[in-house]
């Protein structure tokens, strides 16, 4: 059984531009036979099977063949070109070439051994390397963004995860509070941090984000006060393997099913994004069944809200860099877009993996 890619350029079409026969009372459809009848002097008759295509039929079939204008290293038939062949940064993009796709794989199976096999060294080991993590996130996903005033995430969102991940190492009894707490602080910053911009251009973008990027820190230092519960262990290595799992079917499916897209303007599929979900629910029910501790039906369950909200927060990052794209702000390199997407996708999973994995998993 094969697939082929659908034609995705109808409805893109640039206008027809006015050919000298446009006064023609037989309209365009005849111009051609009209003109070669001239030329041999007899008259015009109608297009046989054996005429050449209409002009429309010929753009698409050159749009098949690989003339859509779209940019070298680039797949699909999506046209990016106008009618003027300028480009056209509202017009939906052709899918990025494989290899700036793997970045994404690549940091799914990362993250995930990490978050998993660091849980089992010491604390302040595992919290440098999920400094790391943090970092990472907020540098490149700020980057997709691409926001005025980016001074702002940046800043709050840097120390918040230093402080977020030191409270998560040294604070006793083990409790998300102390980070709950951060987490205010850091929207409090993000305020105040909007007096002293020179520019008060975007206020409401820069804001909103900054408080996406501290709940993104704070997520993952979720991951380490879990890993200090006597418990709880077991299960978040099941979350983790089911928020991994997700994300790699889903990013898996995108290289050989990237159409139907879940937008036009967004380079995911629609498949992937089903698949993957479910792939995340099967390896947390399995990993149930495997690893002492979490219950099996508990597992599934929790599985299937932890696989549905990392392959969400992992699509959100292709639905950030389309938004730019199309105010015409630029964006990322699809590279970047790519690695950016699980980075965020295990941050927001955090909360919902601790949450899970403390108070339902466990048998």
């Amino acid at each position: 059984m094969s697939y082929s890619r659908p034609d995705e350029t109808w409805g893109y079409e640039p206008p027809e531009a006015p050919g000298a026969a446009e006064g023609s009372a037989w309209g365009d459809a005849y111009a051609g036979t009209a003109g070669a009848a001239d030329e041999r002097g007899g008259p015009a008759e109608p297009p046989g099977p054996d005429a050449p295509p209409r002009r429309t039929e010929r753009r698409r079939a050159a749009a098949r063949s690989g003339g859509t204008g779209a940019p070298p290293g680039s797949t699909g038939s999506y046209r990016t070109s106008g009618a003027d062949g300028t480009e056209d940064h509202t017009l939906p993009p052709p899918s990025p070439a494989l290899l700036h796709r793997l970045p994404a794989i690549a940091a799914t199976i990362v993250i995930s051994a990490g978050l998993v096999l660091g849980a089992q060294m010491e604390r302040p080991v595992y919290a440098a390397g999920i400094a790391v993590l943090q970092l990472a996130t907020v540098g490149l996903v700020t980057w997709v963004r691409r926001i005025d005033g980016a001074w702002v995430p940046l800043a709050v969102a840097s120390l918040l995860a230093i402080a977020a991940s030191t409270a998560a190492v040294v604070w006793t009894p083990v409790s998300l509070v102390p980070i709950t707490v951060l987490l205010a602080l850091g929207f409090g910053a993000a305020v105040a941090a909007q007096l002293v911009r020179r520019t008060h251009v975007g206020v409401t973008e820069n804001l909103g984000f900054t408080m996406l990027l501290c709940l993104a820190v704070c997520g993952y230092a979720c991951y380490i006060a879990l890993s200090r519960l006597g418990s709880a262990p077991p299960a978040m290595y099941s979350a983790v393997v089911a928020a991994g799992t997700a994300i790699l079917a889903a990013r898996a499916v995108d290289l050989v099913m990237p159409d139907p897209r879940i937008n036009r303007q967004v380079t995911r599929g629609a498949f992937g994004i089903v698949i993957g979900t479910m792939c995340g629910t099967a390896s947390a029910a399995y990993a149930g069944l495997v690893i002492e501790g979490p219950d099996p039906t508990h597992a599934a369950v929790g599985g299937l809200l932890i696989a549905l909200t990392a392959v969400l927060a992992d699509l959100a990052c292709g639905y950030m860099s389309a938004s730019r794209r199309i105010d015409g702000a630029g964006t990322a390199p699809n590279p970047v877009v790519s690695a950016a997407g699980p980075l965020l996708a295990f941050a927001i999973t955090g909360p919902v993996v601790y949450l899970l994995s403390a108070y339902y998993m466990i048998d």
